[in-house]
């Protein structure tokens, strides 16, 4: 009976030492480096998640500029002869507009002013230039009259480069004062 104890007790001890000999350097090395592809893969996921979260972001501010120049725009008296046609007088009140996401308001500009040109043969011209100069700014409004409608394009650039332009047409028909 001595015997078969003896026996029983190497074998459980030769059994213990297989299962206590603990993993290999091979198997260790393969663990970790599974686990770094999936950690990288899941990383790679969240680095793009966020990326577009912010271009999303950019996205809506510029469309909220816009809206919000477009608006202060159409709000705003109408010039019929505006002193320089590259800002048009109207340039300081769309770039107000930066201010509702909090942006310089070097991120808002004035990219085109064009004038109605009513004398025209081919319909829908319009010019660069100011048809009317001097006396003829104080005329009364009518739709004969190259001063009735402007057609201003700007454009909003968020600080990383994403850029929308728009364009908006005056009217004097319905003249409002400037106050």
């Amino acid at each position: 009976m001595k015997d078969v104890l003896k026996t029983r007790h190497s074998l459980s001890r030769t059994t213990m030492k297989r299962h206590d000999r603990g993993s290999s350097l091979i198997e260790v090395v393969i663990a970790v480096a599974l686990m770094g592809i999936v950690v990288s893969g899941v990383l790679g996921a969240m680095w793009s998640a966020i990326r577009m979260s912010s271009f999303s972001d950019d996205q809506a501010k510029v469309e909220a500029v816009l809206g919000s120049a477009a608006d202060r725009l159409a709000n705003y008296a109408y010039i019929p002869c505006p002193a320089n046609n590259t800002n048009g007088g109207y340039l300081p009140i769309i770039q107000a507009a930066a201010g509702t996401v909090d942006w310089p308001t070097s991120s808002v500009t004035l990219t085109a002013m064009y004038f109605w040109n009513p004398t025209s043969t081919s319909t829908g011209t319009w010019l660069t230039t100011n048809g009317l100069s001097g006396t003829e700014c104080n005329e009364t409004a009518s739709l004969t009259t190259a001063r009735t409608l402007q057609r201003i394009t700007f454009m909003v650039t968020s600080p990383s480069g994403y850029s929308k332009t728009l364009e908006v047409v005056k009217s004097n028909v319905f003249p409002r004062s400037i106050s």
